[in-house]
Protein backbone atom coordinates (compact mmCIF):
# COMPACT_ATOMS: atom_id res chain seq x y z
CA UNK A 1 0.00 0.00 0.00
CA UNK A 2 2.93 2.39 0.50
CA UNK A 3 4.17 1.80 -2.23
CA UNK A 4 1.08 2.09 -4.40
CA UNK A 5 0.86 5.73 -2.63
CA UNK A 6 4.26 6.38 -3.39
CA UNK A 7 4.11 5.83 -7.01
CA UNK A 8 0.73 7.61 -7.22
CA UNK A 9 2.30 10.75 -6.23
CA UNK A 10 5.68 10.22 -8.26
CA UNK A 11 3.18 9.98 -11.06
CA UNK A 12 0.93 13.07 -9.45
CA UNK A 13 -2.28 11.16 -9.80
CA UNK A 14 -2.57 11.27 -6.10
CA UNK A 15 -4.42 14.09 -4.88
CA UNK A 16 -4.72 15.77 -1.59
CA UNK A 17 -7.84 16.05 0.44
CA UNK A 18 -9.76 18.39 -0.59
CA UNK A 19 -9.69 21.57 2.30
CA UNK A 20 -12.66 23.66 3.32
CA UNK A 21 -12.04 27.35 5.24
CA UNK A 22 -14.20 27.81 8.29
CA UNK A 23 -12.83 31.22 9.30
CA UNK A 24 -12.47 34.86 8.15
CA UNK A 25 -12.27 37.56 10.10
CA UNK A 26 -9.70 38.42 12.56
CA UNK A 27 -7.16 35.66 13.39
CA UNK A 28 -8.69 32.22 14.67
CA UNK A 29 -7.24 29.14 16.31
CA UNK A 30 -7.87 25.97 18.46
CA UNK A 31 -11.59 24.60 17.36
CA UNK A 32 -13.06 22.36 19.53
CA UNK A 33 -16.21 20.73 18.32
CA UNK A 34 -18.95 21.06 20.52
CA UNK A 35 -21.65 18.92 20.77
CA UNK A 36 -21.61 17.72 16.75
CA UNK A 37 -23.06 21.58 16.22
CA UNK A 38 -20.85 23.93 16.07
CA UNK A 39 -17.04 24.86 17.13
CA UNK A 40 -15.83 26.69 19.79
CA UNK A 41 -12.48 28.40 19.34
CA UNK A 42 -10.24 31.80 20.03
CA UNK A 43 -10.40 34.73 18.22
CA UNK A 44 -8.33 37.97 18.33
CA UNK A 45 -7.78 40.79 15.43
CA UNK A 46 -11.15 41.51 15.39
CA UNK A 47 -12.99 45.20 14.52
CA UNK A 48 -14.50 44.83 18.08
CA UNK A 49 -11.43 43.99 20.07
CA UNK A 50 -7.56 42.78 19.60
CA UNK A 51 -7.49 40.15 22.32
CA UNK A 52 -7.79 36.48 21.88
CA UNK A 53 -11.63 36.36 22.77
CA UNK A 54 -13.43 32.79 22.69
CA UNK A 55 -16.36 32.23 19.92
CA UNK A 56 -18.83 29.58 18.70
CA UNK A 57 -19.91 29.06 15.24
CA UNK A 58 -22.88 27.21 14.00
CA UNK A 59 -22.50 24.59 11.92
CA UNK A 60 -25.97 24.81 10.66
CA UNK A 61 -26.63 28.50 10.27
CA UNK A 62 -22.39 29.50 10.04
CA UNK A 63 -23.47 32.28 12.70
CA UNK A 64 -20.84 33.14 15.21
CA UNK A 65 -21.64 34.05 18.76
CA UNK A 66 -18.88 35.71 20.76
CA UNK A 67 -18.61 33.93 24.37
CA UNK A 68 -15.90 35.81 26.46
CA UNK A 69 -15.99 39.49 27.00
CA UNK A 70 -13.41 40.21 29.32
CA UNK A 71 -10.04 41.92 29.16
CA UNK A 72 -7.48 40.01 28.71
CA UNK A 73 -5.64 37.11 27.15
CA UNK A 74 -7.50 33.74 26.72
CA UNK A 75 -5.36 30.88 25.26
CA UNK A 76 -8.03 27.81 25.56
CA UNK A 77 -11.04 26.96 26.10
CA UNK A 78 -13.25 24.24 26.89
CA UNK A 79 -17.03 23.14 26.85
CA UNK A 80 -18.68 21.70 29.72
CA UNK A 81 -22.17 20.65 27.64
CA UNK A 82 -23.86 19.24 30.80
CA UNK A 83 -23.49 22.81 32.83
CA UNK A 84 -23.82 25.00 30.08
CA UNK A 85 -20.02 26.43 30.48
CA UNK A 86 -16.85 26.97 29.52
CA UNK A 87 -13.80 26.86 31.30
CA UNK A 88 -10.71 28.25 29.83
CA UNK A 89 -7.23 30.60 30.63
CA UNK A 90 -7.22 34.39 30.60
CA UNK A 91 -4.40 36.82 31.92
CA UNK A 92 -7.45 39.47 32.97
CA UNK A 93 -6.89 39.59 37.15
CA UNK A 94 -3.04 38.73 36.55
CA UNK A 95 -2.86 41.99 34.79
CA UNK A 96 -4.46 44.23 36.68
CA UNK A 97 -2.91 42.67 39.82
CA UNK A 98 0.87 43.33 38.72
CA UNK A 99 2.63 46.47 37.11
CA UNK A 100 3.50 46.44 33.72
CA UNK A 101 6.74 46.88 34.87
CA UNK A 102 7.25 44.16 37.13
CA UNK A 103 5.64 41.42 35.43
CA UNK A 104 8.53 40.20 33.83
CA UNK A 105 10.18 39.74 37.00
CA UNK A 106 7.62 39.12 39.75
CA UNK A 107 4.98 36.18 37.26
CA UNK A 108 8.44 34.36 34.98
CA UNK A 109 11.16 32.64 36.53
CA UNK A 110 14.31 33.88 35.37
CA UNK A 111 14.74 30.07 33.24
CA UNK A 112 11.92 30.46 31.11
CA UNK A 113 12.31 32.84 28.07
CA UNK A 114 8.78 33.77 27.39
CA UNK A 115 9.26 33.86 23.41
CA UNK A 116 10.64 30.14 22.79
CA UNK A 117 7.70 29.12 20.74
CA UNK A 118 5.75 32.09 18.77
CA UNK A 119 2.61 29.66 18.87
CA UNK A 120 1.70 29.58 22.47
CA UNK A 121 1.63 31.68 24.75
CA UNK A 122 3.12 31.71 28.69
CA UNK A 123 1.30 34.83 29.90
CA UNK A 124 0.38 35.09 33.20
CA UNK A 125 -2.94 33.30 33.12
CA UNK A 126 -5.86 31.79 35.80
CA UNK A 127 -8.05 29.42 34.83
CA UNK A 128 -11.78 30.64 35.02
CA UNK A 129 -15.66 29.18 34.21
CA UNK A 130 -18.49 31.38 32.79
CA UNK A 131 -21.83 30.32 31.43
CA UNK A 132 -22.07 30.26 27.49
CA UNK A 133 -23.49 33.45 27.12
CA UNK A 134 -20.67 35.17 28.90
CA UNK A 135 -22.42 35.61 32.47
CA UNK A 136 -21.16 34.65 35.89
CA UNK A 137 -17.35 34.72 34.85
CA UNK A 138 -16.05 33.11 37.76
CA UNK A 139 -12.04 32.73 38.65
CA UNK A 140 -11.21 29.16 39.77
CA UNK A 141 -7.17 29.27 40.32
CA UNK A 142 -5.03 31.73 42.49
CA UNK A 143 -1.38 31.80 41.87
CA UNK A 144 1.11 34.16 40.53
CA UNK A 145 2.05 33.09 37.10
CA UNK A 146 0.75 30.31 34.39
CA UNK A 147 -2.24 28.21 35.13
CA UNK A 148 -3.97 27.17 31.94
CA UNK A 149 -4.65 24.41 29.49
CA UNK A 150 -7.23 22.92 31.84
CA UNK A 151 -8.85 19.11 31.27
CA UNK A 152 -11.81 18.03 33.31
CA UNK A 153 -12.91 14.87 34.94
CA UNK A 154 -16.66 15.10 34.85
CA UNK A 155 -16.77 11.48 37.35
CA UNK A 156 -14.65 12.65 39.71
CA UNK A 157 -15.25 16.45 39.77
CA UNK A 158 -11.59 16.90 39.01
CA UNK A 159 -9.65 19.66 37.23
CA UNK A 160 -6.14 19.29 35.85
CA UNK A 161 -4.53 21.94 34.37
CA UNK A 162 -0.80 23.22 33.89
CA UNK A 163 0.99 25.38 36.21
CA UNK A 164 4.37 27.14 35.58
CA UNK A 165 6.05 27.05 39.38
CA UNK A 166 9.74 27.45 40.34
CA UNK A 167 10.57 27.29 36.54
CA UNK A 168 9.04 24.32 35.65
CA UNK A 169 5.45 23.43 34.22
CA UNK A 170 3.75 20.64 35.82
CA UNK A 171 0.60 18.80 36.09
CA UNK A 172 -1.88 20.26 39.39
CA UNK A 173 -5.38 19.37 39.94
CA UNK A 174 -8.13 19.83 41.91
CA UNK A 175 -12.15 20.05 41.97
CA UNK A 176 -14.04 22.60 39.44
CA UNK A 177 -16.64 22.47 42.05
CA UNK A 178 -14.85 23.30 45.28
CA UNK A 179 -16.87 26.04 47.27
CA UNK A 180 -13.65 26.78 49.46
CA UNK A 181 -10.58 28.01 48.00
CA UNK A 182 -7.86 25.36 46.52
CA UNK A 183 -4.55 25.76 46.12
CA UNK A 184 -4.26 22.83 43.86
CA UNK A 185 -2.15 19.55 44.23
CA UNK A 186 0.56 18.52 42.15
CA UNK A 187 0.45 15.31 40.00
CA UNK A 188 3.30 15.26 38.12
CA UNK A 189 7.07 16.68 39.12
CA UNK A 190 9.26 16.54 35.96
CA UNK A 191 12.34 18.60 35.01
CA UNK A 192 10.98 19.36 31.82
CA UNK A 193 7.27 21.63 30.91
CA UNK A 194 3.90 19.54 30.73
CA UNK A 195 1.47 21.28 28.31
CA UNK A 196 -1.68 20.79 26.52
CA UNK A 197 -3.75 18.50 28.48
CA UNK A 198 -6.20 16.17 26.61
CA UNK A 199 -8.94 13.94 27.94
CA UNK A 200 -9.85 10.79 25.63
CA UNK A 201 -13.15 10.67 24.53
CA UNK A 202 -14.63 7.69 27.33
CA UNK A 203 -12.30 10.17 29.72
CA UNK A 204 -9.97 7.39 30.83
CA UNK A 205 -6.74 8.52 29.31
CA UNK A 206 -4.60 11.62 28.76
CA UNK A 207 -2.28 12.71 26.42
CA UNK A 208 -0.29 15.82 26.46
CA UNK A 209 3.06 17.05 25.56
CA UNK A 210 6.14 17.53 27.46
CA UNK A 211 9.29 20.06 26.57
CA UNK A 212 12.52 19.91 27.60
CA UNK A 213 13.92 22.19 30.10
CA UNK A 214 15.28 24.03 27.73
CA UNK A 215 12.24 24.22 25.60
CA UNK A 216 14.34 23.08 22.07
CA UNK A 217 12.42 19.85 21.50
CA UNK A 218 9.35 18.35 23.44
CA UNK A 219 7.16 14.52 23.18
CA UNK A 220 4.07 13.51 23.70
CA UNK A 221 2.99 11.70 26.86
CA UNK A 222 0.17 9.42 27.48
CA UNK A 223 -1.00 7.75 30.69
CA UNK A 224 -4.17 6.93 32.34
CA UNK A 225 -6.56 9.56 33.67
CA UNK A 226 -4.74 9.02 37.45
CA UNK A 227 -1.74 9.52 35.70
CA UNK A 228 -0.70 5.35 35.45
CA UNK A 229 0.81 3.60 33.02
CA UNK A 230 2.86 6.56 32.09
CA UNK A 231 4.44 6.19 28.67
CA UNK A 232 6.06 8.50 25.66
CA UNK A 233 4.62 8.17 22.29
CA UNK A 234 6.63 10.10 20.09
CA UNK A 235 10.88 10.30 20.19
CA UNK A 236 11.36 12.48 17.62
CA UNK A 237 13.93 15.40 16.83
CA UNK A 238 12.11 18.87 17.12
CA UNK A 239 8.38 19.49 18.26
CA UNK A 240 5.38 17.67 18.73
CA UNK A 241 2.59 19.30 20.73
CA UNK A 242 -1.16 20.38 20.65
CA UNK A 243 -2.06 17.05 20.09
CA UNK A 244 -6.17 15.42 20.14
CA UNK A 245 -7.24 12.00 20.04
CA UNK A 246 -9.41 10.23 17.16
CA UNK A 247 -12.82 9.21 18.26
CA UNK A 248 -11.33 5.65 18.29
CA UNK A 249 -8.79 6.09 20.72
CA UNK A 250 -7.06 4.40 18.78
CA UNK A 251 -4.99 6.99 17.66
CA UNK A 252 -3.34 10.36 18.43
CA UNK A 253 -3.06 13.24 16.02
CA UNK A 254 -0.91 16.01 16.65
CA UNK A 255 1.39 18.79 15.12
CA UNK A 256 5.08 18.44 14.82
CA UNK A 257 8.09 19.93 13.24
CA UNK A 258 11.23 17.90 12.70
CA UNK A 259 14.73 17.42 11.06
CA UNK A 260 14.38 20.14 8.37
CA UNK A 261 11.54 21.24 8.34
CA UNK A 262 10.81 24.79 8.71
CA UNK A 263 6.91 24.27 9.66
CA UNK A 264 4.43 22.03 11.34
CA UNK A 265 2.45 19.50 9.78
CA UNK A 266 -0.16 17.59 10.74
CA UNK A 267 0.80 13.81 12.26
CA UNK A 268 -0.94 10.61 13.17
CA UNK A 269 0.70 8.24 15.65
CA UNK A 270 -0.96 4.64 17.03
CA UNK A 271 -1.41 4.24 20.97
CA UNK A 272 -0.93 0.75 20.62
CA UNK A 273 1.78 0.28 17.76
CA UNK A 274 3.73 3.26 17.85
CA UNK A 275 3.73 3.64 14.03
CA UNK A 276 3.21 7.39 12.63
CA UNK A 277 1.88 8.65 9.27
CA UNK A 278 1.89 12.73 7.74
CA UNK A 279 -1.48 13.66 7.31
CA UNK A 280 -0.52 17.15 5.94
CA UNK A 281 2.36 18.91 3.79
CA UNK A 282 0.62 22.63 3.05
CA UNK A 283 2.28 26.34 2.78
CA UNK A 284 2.79 27.30 6.64
CA UNK A 285 1.89 25.29 9.70
CA UNK A 286 -1.04 23.16 10.76
CA UNK A 287 -1.68 23.14 14.19
CA UNK A 288 -4.42 22.41 17.15
CA UNK A 289 -6.44 19.94 15.29
CA UNK A 290 -9.49 18.18 16.46
CA UNK A 291 -11.46 15.25 14.91
CA UNK A 292 -15.09 15.21 14.32
CA UNK A 293 -17.27 12.71 16.88
CA UNK A 294 -18.45 10.39 13.63
CA UNK A 295 -14.53 10.26 12.89
CA UNK A 296 -14.89 11.55 9.31
CA UNK A 297 -13.50 15.16 9.17
CA UNK A 298 -10.20 17.05 10.80
CA UNK A 299 -10.35 21.00 12.12
CA UNK A 300 -7.09 22.67 12.63
CA UNK A 301 -5.71 25.34 12.75
CA UNK A 302 -3.40 26.29 9.33
CA UNK A 303 -1.53 29.75 8.00
CA UNK A 304 -1.46 29.03 4.35
CA UNK A 305 -4.07 32.25 3.73
CA UNK A 306 -1.21 34.35 5.61
CA UNK A 307 -3.02 34.20 8.69
CA UNK A 308 -4.13 32.16 11.28
CA UNK A 309 -7.88 30.29 10.46
CA UNK A 310 -9.52 27.43 10.68
CA UNK A 311 -9.77 24.76 8.52
CA UNK A 312 -11.34 21.48 7.70
CA UNK A 313 -10.61 18.26 5.68
CA UNK A 314 -11.76 14.66 5.38
CA UNK A 315 -9.87 12.49 8.04
CA UNK A 316 -7.24 10.28 5.42
CA UNK A 317 -8.65 6.42 6.67
CA UNK A 318 -7.36 3.89 6.46
CA UNK A 319 -4.31 4.54 8.96
CA UNK A 320 -1.92 1.62 7.63
CA UNK A 321 1.27 1.43 9.54
CA UNK A 322 3.46 0.86 7.36
CA UNK A 323 2.15 4.68 5.54
CA UNK A 324 4.64 7.00 6.75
Amino acid sequence: MAFFLSLLVSLNLYAAPSMEQLTTLGKNRQPLIVDGQGILYISRDRKDHKDPQIYFKSFLTGEEKRLTFQRGHIINGLWLNKDQKIVYASSTDEEKETPFALRKYIRYPASIDTHFFFHLSLKPTEIYTSQVDGTNVKRISKHSGFDAFPAYIESKDKLLFSRLEKGKINIFSRPLKAAKRHSGKKLIDTQGHDLGLQLSPTQNHLVWYRFSPDFKGSQLMMSKNDFKDLKMLTADDGISWSPTWHPSEETIIYSARRGQDKSFNLYEVSVKKGCQRKITSLPGDEFYPTVSTDGLSILFTATKSGSEQIHKMPYPTPFECEIY
